[in-house]
């Protein structure tokens, strides 16, 4: 059985003052950790680890069902990040480069990499200059998960 591991990494444009405070509609600008906790919540996800780099990136790994991702925020100042990474890892599988540029053609948004090792990233990357609402940060995370799902489910279907 192939071991499939989430890692959405977000880095978003969103403020957040706290549990709650994250209204769908809002428009943010910056986001942080307790922002991030905010929108992983928010979708029903249930935190698996919260931390911070070193440089000062907040990230959570979560659950979402049976898949285990990573959000996480980038272009941060002092814990306030400007955009948003979301990346699934897959590893175990048979993907060529070949099927990479087959799944990129097909759903423009989503990226999927072949690594070196046969390992598979799938991402989604979101700069919000300007602002954009946390509803849409939010169906950013749920359009990566969704695709994701259909395309673990589609070769189970031809077999």
């Amino acid at each position: 059985m192939k071991t499939i591991a989430f890692f959405v990494s977000a880095a978003l444009i969103v403020l957040c003052s706290g549990p709650g405070a994250f209204a769908r509609q809002e428009v943010i600008e910056r986001i942080d950790g307790p922002g991030l906790r905010t929108l992983v919540t928010g979708l029903g996800h249930e935190i698996t680890q919260d931390a911070v780099t070193d440089e000062g990136q907040p990230f959570l790994t979560a659950r979402a069902g049976t898949l285990n991702y990573m959000v996480a925020g980038t272009a941060c100042t002092e814990g306030q990040c400007q955009g948003m990474l979301t990346e699934l890892l897959f590893t175990g599988t048979e993907a060529t480069a070949e099927t990479a540029n087959a799944i990129n053609e097909s759903y423009a948004a989503i990226k999927m990499t072949v690594l070196e090792n046969g390992n598979v990233v799938v991402s989604r990357y979101d700069v919000i200059n300007g602002g954009t609402t946390a509803g849409a940060l939010a169906t950013s995370i749920t359009t990566l998960l969704e695709i994701t799902a259909r395309l673990i489910s589609e070769p189970a279907a031809e077999e």
